[in-house]
């Protein structure tokens, strides 16, 4: 009986001998893979654009080598790790390649996260530094920042009015950013009083910079390069930091050259880099990938992720990664409802985060046509584990090839990098091609550990007949003959929101039962309509009587819960619309029915929306 993981069929479609060639080249830290690649005009072009603040790859450089000696004086060592709290700016990328060229492991925390979660990333890594924006010091870091176990935090200076002067349309009017400049009080009291711990990015540079020795990290097989966090597979949505190694992030960019094929992936091409950093998907598969070929990558720190349309055509970017909903939103777009060319700009677009409908996949593709790009949606499939993607569809052209466009689940073939095998999630025994079950997957950009978390490692290992090790998905799906790989749906009890962001469910239930008003709670992912992609992370809750007197008292509960939720949960990990009910459907186990409460859909006139991120026909009813 022929077995995926002793065939490999999707191998066939790929040059395996330039693959080999590309991958011997990872062996060496991800800042020496980028800049060895790099010479003579090649260092010319740009490399970041910032809201039209452009830098060159030269300048880059420069800039990296300034930071990484900064970093160096201050006392990181090869092996430390450096706490970055940032969205995507250019400090960031900068920062990022300092710590690779000194062999320093970047500890990436999302913005978002709340206070405590904020702590308890850089305790677990033990940080030498964090690095964060003054603009976050005071709603984020101040109030823990003495039980912080690093010595300074680097504040970087930045005025968000230049982001208002040239694109307001791509803000979020619910961001955390917006909603913490840090005062000039601030500062005052805090930033310049004596033994404080904030250092202010211009002064650090000053003080650290003047070291003369090499500094230039050897590399070493499986240096760790980032700690990128997931809530992985488990059922408790308990956050680990997935160990990614320079091996990994330098495999990626050679991948993917393979897989979208040479011709289509440039120098000199146009990257939009609105996939945050802090995740696999944005450093690795975006950032890293995106500079190694030699693209302009265009900085985009945060966006409404309902005005992505406006965002897509004002930047144009030739290559972007994006979940459904904003491939959708493109389709449905006033302004690309005619026959023109708003859209020739794009040469790769790409969706991933959650499932898409063959059905929606033409709708978009008719969108393209009409506006000018005569390719197609690539949809893939990935996880941080695994370093981001590892399956893509190939570009969409039905009339010429006999890929299973129509059938669901299916997100294309696996990468060159990556292999592929389905088990019997109970007994471990190998599936053959079409049944379905738990999928495992290998990849060159696999990650290496969960950060100081053995237990959950070997949980989510698979080792194959040749003991190669698999990385358990914790989905359902199978593969066929050709290399096609289908996601079917989730073993997990986890919901992945419409814009690409997986929810757990057991953490937000054990907080809102905390809450003095609550009897009893299941959180769920609901549907905003029967074909919209993403689910929203839903509250049904049972209030005790006293707290469900009248309509008003019950509403008045909920935003109270919900500000509870703030205070303990990371903004986007907690639930964003709210019911109260008097029952919830049991199995006959004595369990909570969820499959039952998922068939119902968010009703804006009987759900308390806290988000309206995803509501816009709400915005003008706030």
């Amino acid at each position: 009986m022929n077995l995926p993981s002793q065939t490999n069929p999707h191998l066939a479609r790929y040059d395996m001998g330039k693959l080999a060639e590309a991958l011997s080249r990872a062996n060496r830290t991800a800042d020496e893979y980028l800049f060895g690649m790099l010479h003579g005009e090649k260092r010319q072009a740009y490399a970041l654009n910032f809201y039209g603040i452009r830098v060159t790859f030269e300048d880059l450089d420069m800039q990296i080598e300034e930071a990484a000696r900064s970093l160096y004086g201050y006392g990181v060592r090869k092996g430390d790790c450096v706490s970055i709290l940032m969205p995507n700016m250019i400090p960031t990328v900068v920062y990022i390649y300092a710590c690779w060229r000194i062999g320093a492991v970047i500890n990436m925390i999302d913005p978002r996260t709340h206070c405590q979660g904020i702590l308890e990333r850089v305790k677990l890594t033990n940080s030498k530094l964090l690095i964060t924006m003054m603009n976050l010091c005071e709603a984020k870091v101040e109030p823990i920042v003495d039980e912080l176990p690093v010595e300074n935090v680097v504040a970087i200076s930045f005025d968000f009015s230049t982001i208002l002067k040239v694109g307001i349309h791509m803000l979020s009017s619910i961001s955390t950013f917006l909603k913490s400049q840090t005062s000039k009080d601030f500062k005052k009291e805090h930033m310049d009083k004596p033994g404080n711990k904030y250092i202010l990015h211009s002064d650090f540079i000053k003080k650290y910079t003047t070291i003369q020795e090499d500094i230039r990290a050897v590399f070493e097989p499986g240096m760790p390069a980032a700690v990128l966090y997931t809530s992985g597979t488990s059922a408790d949505g308990i956050i680990k930091g997935a160990v990614l190694t320079h091996e990994a992030y330098n495999s990626a960019p050679g991948a993917f050259r393979r897989m979208v094929g040479s011709g289509e992936y440039q120098r000199g091409y146009k990257f939009g880099g609105f996939i945050p950093f802090f995740s696999a998907y944005g450093s690795m598969s975006g950032m890293h990938a995106a500079l190694c070929g030699g693209m302009e990558l265009i900085l985009v720190p945060i966006f409404d992720p309902n005005k992505f349309a406006e965002m897509l055509l004002s930047i144009k970017p030739n290559v972007f990664f994006g979940v459904p909903r904003f491939h959708e939103q493109l389709a449905d777009h006033p302004k690309l409802q005619k026959k023109n060319d708003l859209l020739s700009f794009i040469k790769i677009p790409i969706s991933g985060g959650d499932k898409i409908s063959p059905a929606t996949i033409e709708r978009v593709n008719a969108a393209y046509k009409r506006s000018g790009y005569n390719g197609g949606l690539r949809v893939g499939y990935g996880s941080t584990e695994l370093g981001g993607s590892i399956a893509v569809m190939p570009d969409y052209n039905p009339e010429k090839d006999d890929f299973p466009w129509d059938i669901p689940g299916n997100v294309g073939f696996l990468m060159p990098h990556c292999r592929g095998m389905v088990i019997n999630p109970d007994t471990g025994e190998e599936l053959p091609f079409g049944e379905d079950g738990e999928l495992c997957m290998h990849s060159a950009c696999q990650m290496l550990e969960y950060y100081n978390m053995p237990k959950e490692t070997e949980e989510i290992t698979h080792i194959g007949p040749d003991g190669t090790k698999y990385y358990r998905m914790g989905d359902k799906g199978h593969l066929d003959e050709t290399g096609c790989f289908y996601f079917v749906d989730r073993y997990k009890r986890s919901m992945m929101r419409p814009d690409g962001h997986t929810v757990h469910p057991s953490p937000i239930e054990n907080v809102i039962m905390g809450h003095e008003a609550v009897e009893l709670c299941a959180v769920v992912g609901l549907r905003q309509a029967e074909n919209s992609s993403g689910s929203i992370p839903s509250a049904l809750v049972i209030l005790r009587e006293e707290y469900k007197t009248s309509p008003e008292k019950i509403r008045e509960t909920l935003t109270s819960i919900d500000e509870y939720c703030l205070k303990r949960l990371p903004e986007r990990d907690r639930a964003i619309a709210y019911k109260s009910v008097e029952e919830v459907p049991y199995t006959l186990m004595g369990k909570i029915n969820f499959r039952e409460l998922e068939k119902q859909l968010v009703d804006t006139k009987t759900f308390l929306i806290r988000d309206l991120a995803f509501f816009p026909e709400l915005q003008d009813k706030k």
